[in-house]
């Protein structure tokens, strides 16, 4: 639970630097660079963290910092913002049936589950390597055999 507060309060002072600009403009073209400033705020600072977090341990992966950037583009458009994704965890600890749910966070909750496949079909669109493609499609799936990449993505991912 203390890891979903600090993870709110981080979300509340999300910004970008000079720093993590020039990183984005390393490694995203335009057209992804397009879709990734669509998303908010402290989606962008969880990417690049994550990012980060990744090129520390594969610098040389280019898709997969380039996925790590990228993981999070199918919650584009999407109502997830902080209060509502503190709903959908609590619902989901409480778990509350979807029949009961308003429907702010039946929209919120299927983001949630939804965004890495939305993510994929978005960058499907602009013909990315296919390793970029599987690590953002199942960045939340586990036993993926033989996947190093996904390992060291889902560690960061969940840390940040």
């Amino acid at each position: 639970m203390i890891y979903r507060v600090k993870q709110f309060f981080q979300g509340l002072t999300a910004k970008l630097y000079e720093e993590d600009l020039h990183f984005i403009n390393q490694y995203l073209t335009s057209q992804e660079q397009n879709l990734f400033f669509q998303l908010r705020k402290s989606e962008q600072r969880h990417s690049i963290n994550v990012a980060y977090g990744c090129k520390i341990d594969a610098p040389n992966n280019l898709a997969l910092i380039k996925a790590a950037l990228l993981h999070d583009v199918g919650k584009i458009g999407s109502n997830l913002t902080l209060i509502n994704k503190a709903f959908v965890v609590l619902s989901d600890k409480m778990n509350l049936k979807p029949s009961v749910m308003p429907s702010f966070l039946k929209e919120a909750m299927y983001y949630k589950i939804n965004h890495a496949k939305l993510g994929y079909e978005l960058l499907l669109k602009l013909g990315l390597q296919e390793k970029v493609l599987v690590l953002v499609k199942n960045h939340h799936k586990e036993n993926i055999a033989n996947v190093k990449e996904m390992e060291i993505l889902q560690h960061y991912d969940n840390l940040y």
